[in-house]
């Protein structure tokens, strides 16, 4: 048992994390459809499953604190919180930060990776980016 604990706490500090960030735009240049974007933000969370079921530690996502970007290490265990509705609380967030609330070229993937571990441990990571554009008058 004591074996397993090290085991999660190690996964924990090891790499489960979640990332946001805005990069915010000085540029004139045009989407597609004609708009012009004030800056761009991406958020990726990353989950670890026992057997690809029993939840061991996740990233917390971005809902709270300064600055544009969170690079951080805020683990939550034995849960799951890499998810797309988890991932849509940080863009609303970022969201609010910019001032801003309308958005383009939204993208969301996700993957699931466990040869790493030979099939012990699955991890997920699910990863939404979009353009944020100005705010219509």
């Amino acid at each position: 048992m004591k074996n397993l604990i090290y085991g999660i706490a190690l996964l924990a500090f090891a790499g489960c994390s979640s990332y946001s960030e805005i990069a915010r735009w000085d540029s004139t240049i045009p989407t597609n459809d004609g708009e012009v974007p004030v800056a761009s933000f991406v958020t990726q969370n990353f989950s670890y499953q026992l057997l690809g079921f029993i939840p061991l530690a996740s990233g917390v996502p971005w809902t709270k604190g300064d600055g544009d970007i969170c690079d951080r290490f805020s683990v939550s265990l034995f849960s799951d919180k890499a998810t797309l509705d988890n991932n849509l609380v940080s863009l609303r967030y970022a969201l609010d930060r910019v001032g801003s609330h309308r958005i383009a070229q939204l993208r969301t993937s996700e993957r699931d990776d466990s040869d790493w571990s030979f099939y012990l441990v699955n991890r997920h990571e699910v990863r939404t980016s979009c353009l944020i554009l100005k705010d219509k008058e």
